[in-house]
């Protein structure tokens, strides 16, 4: 028995679906590729861990004098921690209410006891800074706080240099805030 010849090509495949099938496969895996190849590049611009003042980094208000008739601020701070600060971070309040924020940033308004910089006050390190080694030294700022309703709360954020990554990094100590209500 002789088997019939079995036609190649009987039903002539449309090789441009396929094409176009290939392309956009292609396409979505070039896409992926990219989109994961982006994706590692970000991730090492984003830090990996915050910076944060070493436990035991603490300042202490000793003393408090507002002079609300010639509006004179005179904050007195002493270092009652384990580290060196370098400056500290003052936002008043000017509402009565006890559960208010702290957030008039008076640090331009600077007469004596440290210099502006950026939004904080920083001390001159080469003469004086709050070093946990001489508990006598205490640090005296004065404000003049002309322009501003009655003061009724002041809140100190210490900042410090650290070390890292053998680099100088200024570090704001905010989970070692301190904050005084202020009286006339």
């Amino acid at each position: 028995m002789l088997l019939p010849a079995i036609k190649k090509n009987k039903f002539p495949m449309n090789k441009k679906g396929i094409s176009i099938v290939i392309g956009y496969v292609l396409l979505i895996a070039v896409s992926i590729v990219m989109s994961i190849l982006v994706y590692q590049w970000l991730k090492t611009y984003v830090p990996s861990e915050t910076l944060e003042c070493p436990e035991g980094t603490s300042v202490f208000i000793k003393e408090t004098n507002y002079d609300c008739i010639n509006k004179i601020l005179t904050i007195k701070l002493q270092n009652n921690g384990k580290f060196s600060l370098a400056g500290y971070f003052i936002h008043v309040s000017t509402s009565p209410d006890t559960e208010s924020l702290a957030t008039i940033n008076i640090f331009s308004k600077i007469t004596e006891g440290g210099t502006p910089h950026g939004n904080s006050i920083v001390y001159d390190l080469s003469i004086n800074s709050l070093t946990p080694d001489s508990p006598n030294n205490v640090q005296t700022s004065s404000f003049d706080v002309l322009g501003y309703d009655t003061l009724t709360e002041v809140e100190i954020i210490p900042t410090r240099f650290q070390q890292e990554d053998n680099k100088n990094r200024y570090l704001s100590c905010s989970n070692e805030k301190v904050r005084e209500t202020l009286k006339c």
